[in-house]
């Protein structure tokens, strides 16, 4: 049982540790131009390969959304969506997007894992609820268009182009920082 406790506390206080530094260094990081990477690949932009970046999106401007259930569309969505993800520790790469259709239906979508990730887009497996219910599990599906600017809009779809929403970027952090494991 000690083991246990060890551990969790270890993983909150890298949790910390993480959330604090990397919030931080947004101010004074530099961006980085070139970011593809697979999830257990380094980041090569030229200069050296300690170099890791990271990223954060803020929308509390939801566009759409297409229920891949029933195959509504909702142009009318509240809600809130946090995009993390870096490719440092790719663990913490995440997704929360809790969106309410219509003042009355919920949606939660979360990404459960990275298949492989950049500035621009990440790519993986989410799980959707609607209403507190899991009606999707393990999905594949991509988030893209999470380079562009604070007022443009970024993009979820499933792999079956089922599911879909869409928000408006209102906030971001973006930087880089030097490493060499």
């Amino acid at each position: 049982m000690f083991n246990v406790r060890r551990i969790l506390l270890i993983g909150v206080v890298l949790s910390l540790v993480f959330t604090v530094s990397f919030s931080s260094l947004a101010i004074a990081a530099e961006p980085v131009s070139k970011q593809e990477v697979s999830s257990s690949e380094k980041v090569d932009i030229g200069v050296s390969k300690c170099y890791h970046w990271y990223h954060q999106i803020i929308s509390e401007k939801p566009l759409y959304l297409n229920d891949g259930e029933t195959d509504t569309w909702y142009d009318t969505v509240k809600g809130k969506v946090v995009i993390k993800w870096n490719n440092l520790i790719p663990i913490y790469n995440s997704l929360n997007a809790e969106l309410q259709a219509n003042n009355k239906v919920k949606y939660e979508f979360t990404l459960v894992s990275c298949e492989s990730y950049s500035s621009d887009f990440i790519k993986g497996t989410f799980d959707i609820k609607k209403n507190g219910v899991l009606v999707a599990s393990n999905i594949k599906g991509q988030l893209y268009g999470l380079n562009l600017s604070e007022g443009e809009y970024f993009k979820f779809y499933s792999d079956d182009m089922k599911w879909h929403f869409s928000a408006y970027i209102t906030d971001r952090i973006d930087g880089s920082i030097g490493i060499c494991k």
